[in-house]
């Protein structure tokens, strides 16, 4: 391991006052030369992913993307809703992004979103409507075509239920002390009805947001809006993630109603993975969305830093959210690092590492 040091440490001197994109691809190059058994390597698995808008996925957005990032992509996340309940005879099945994304090398994501747009409204499919069997024929045909795809994927089920943006289950006025139990519910009800179809290929992340909110912290009456209070329980659950992101200072009081500041990687993410270590410390643990804009701080800096937390964490996933939204939130839209490490790579490919989570045999 002492070569292996020595080797790191030069890597570090080499990247100094290199670009994001550089050093991503440096990366790059070093995770490929450990899955090609030409260097030592830690035993805990590390991939590094992106999460992307739009639908479907094909392959030429992977290959855009992968120009854009300076990097193939190993986790690649996207997001689908459901249809109405008068129109869940025909689900749309992602298929189409599956294969993309599997036959890059990459290891495919859904989240899968229990809402409904209506004349561009989000409205969140009522929660009695799952648990009463109302959405079992849209359920029942998904969990049959996952079945049918024979490989393994993850789903990523009603992510960030802990603040009231994603007030799954019900309307946004009824977001608030019984939230917890009704999500737990819904996705208890999901698990339990695709597994009997036959999706057993299918890995089930339960992923909150970095921090609640409401919270008690500022809001007394918010105690009942914790992480540990949503988990459905080790049964219903494969995967650990989180989400979170660092405003730096673009929000303000008097336009956005709060004041943002500038937070490192760590700052963000610490309770929450503590949470999820302490509630499952058995299952791996990924951070599904993370960004940082440029304003308030070093961009650069922060990515190098969000990548040291990573290893010393032990996380085995890091998915960047690949996208322009209310701010660019996307990687290569940065400026210099400073100085440089690298994430613990290991020695198995993506596909390996999850089909071993779901004993799934090797097939191409």
């Amino acid at each position: 391991m002492n070569g292996y040091k020595h080797l790191l440490e030069s890597f570090m001197m080499t990247l100094r006052n290199y670009s994001v994109l550089t050093w991503l691809s440096m990366i790059l190059l070093f995770s490929s030369l450990l899955h090609a058994g030409s260097l030592p390597f830690d035993s805990h698995p590390f991939f590094f992913g992106a999460a992307l808008d739009g639908y479907p996925i094909n392959s030429e957005r992977l290959k855009s993307v992968t120009h854009d990032m300076g990097t193939s992509p190993e986790i690649v996340g996207f997001f689908l809703q459901w249809p109405s309940v008068e129109d869940q005879k025909s689900p749309a099945f992602p298929e189409e992004s599956l294969n993309a994304i599997w036959n890059s090398g990459a290891v495919p994501c859904l989240t899968w979103e229990p809402m409904v747009y209506r004349e561009d409204r989000e409205v969140m499919v009522h929660w009695q409507d799952i648990v009463n069997g109302a959405y079992d024929v849209y359920l029942n045909k998904f969990a049959k075509k996952a079945a049918s795809w024979d490989r393994p994927f993850m789903i990523r089920f009603a992510h960030e239920m802990n603040i009231a943006r994603y007030h799954w289950g019900t309307e946004p006025s009824e977001y608030g002390p019984e939230s917890p139990r009704i999500y737990k519910r819904m996705f208890r009800y999901v698990v339990t009805l695709c597994q009997k179809a036959g999706a057993r290929n299918v890995l089930w992340v339960f992923c909150p947001n970095s921090e609640s909110v409401p919270n008690a912290s500022y809001d007394p009456d918010a105690s009942w809006n914790r992480i540990e209070d949503y988990y459905p329980g080790d049964a219903y659950v494969d995967v650990m993630g989180m989400d979170g992101y660092n405003w730096g200072t673009t929000q303000t009081k008097a336009i956005h109603g709060w004041d943002s500041q500038w937070r490192e990687f760590a700052d963000i993410f610490r309770p929450a993975w503590e949470t999820l270590c302490r509630l499952a410390p058995d299952k791996p643990v990924l951070v599904f969305e993370t960004s940082s804009v440029s304003q308030g701080g070093d961009k650069g800096l922060w990515i190098k830093n969000a990548f040291e937390t990573a290893k010393e964490w032990s996380l085995t996933g890091l998915v960047w959210f690949q996208v322009r939204k209310e701010y660019d939130w996307r990687i290569n839209n940065g400026r210099a690092v400073s100085s440089g490490n690298l994430p613990r790579a290991s020695r198995c490919s993506p596909h390996q590492w999850i089909r071993g989570l779901t004993k799934w045999p090797e097939r191409s």
